[in-house]
């Protein structure tokens, strides 16, 4: 029935080497060579007839087929590794409530779509959203955890990074095509969109070596999805964070400038307090939710 699944250990090995970027680590996490990993993913590739990997520097980067195959084969072998404790668990564990305290910008074009994933992985887990558009709104008798986006602060919350964000140029396909020959010097001549928080321009600005302060004319948002929106519309070139632009360009209602990114001022943390009887509960929520932003996320 299951003649064409290859062994466990292969599809342990790809995963392993797609989440880690690199052969040797990959080995070490499962206690094998740098050689045995090879061949594991060889013998996958030859099975499945697509290239999963391509040489980028010292890591090895997934293709677009290896990033996909790589998704579905994490949440098999998560199903199945739960499917093999479940006897050694009580035979059905009581339903457990957990508050989201989330921006409204993050929920609507990143989390919610993906919380499917979530439920199927942990069906005991009541998944509770509530929208905050500032930390200092959070209040902790109404959430368990908070996901925010900024700067580890208040001492008396404990935070857990679950990516560093980068930051790059993005534009509509017209805006695009109606400048076939542009360069990341000629861009402080066209409208650039400009956010209100976390910092603008200057950042990408001095990783493309342009020596241009940060612009003092253009549109402002508030909001980083209202900024990709007016990018959409064709209103100028908006400063993207990786998380938040990925179902645009996914789309193709934006398309990305260049291939320079500078790091983001902020990271996305999970924010929760120390004194929660839910600790197990938002591990089980953080991990889940640190894994899923890296399959997705724009890397350095």
């Amino acid at each position: 029935m299951f003649e064409r699944l290859p062994p466990t250990q292969t599809l342990r090995a790809f995963e392993a080497a797609a989440r880690l970027g690199n052969y040797t680590r990959a080995g070490e996490e499962l206690n094998l060579t740098h050689s045995a990993i090879s061949h594991q993913i060889r013998a996958l590739e030859q099975r499945t007839g697509r290239k999963l990997f391509q040489r980028d520097g010292r890591q090895m980067a997934l293709t677009d087929s290896g990033r996909l195959l790589a998704g579905e084969i994490r949440q098999a072998l998560l199903m199945l590794d739960r499917a093999l404790h479940i006897g050694r668990v009580a035979p059905q564990r009581a339903a457990q409530s957990l508050r989201v305290s989330v921006p409204p910008s993050f929920a609507s074009a990143w989390l919610v779509p993906r919380l499917t994933g979530f439920h199927q992985q942990h069906p005991h887990i009541n998944i509770s959203l509530r929208s905050s558009h500032e930390l200092s709104e959070l209040d902790f008798s109404d959430a368990d955890v908070a996901i925010w986006y900024g700067r580890a602060g208040h001492k008396n919350h404990r935070y857990e990074r679950l990516l560093k964000e980068v930051i790059f140029p993005v534009c509509s396909p017209a805006f695009a095509a109606s400048y076939p020959d542009l360069r990341p010097q000629d861009l402080p001549r066209h409208p650039l969109l400009r956010f209100a928080h976390h910092g603008g321009w200057e950042p990408w600005f001095a990783a493309a070596g342009i020596e241009q302060g940060e612009p003092q004319s253009g549109p402002v948002y508030d909001d980083p999805m209202h900024l990709l929106d007016a990018a959409a519309a064709d209103q100028g070139i908006a400063l993207a964070r990786g998380c938040l632009v990925h179902n645009h360009l996914a789309s193709g209602r934006l398309v990305r400038l260049f291939d320079i990114t500078a790091p983001a001022r902020g990271c996305y943390f999970s924010v929760s307090p120390f004194d929660t009887t839910k600790t197990t509960t938002i591990t089980d929520f953080q991990d889940w939710l640190s894994a899923i932003l890296a399959e997705s996320s724009i890397k350095e």
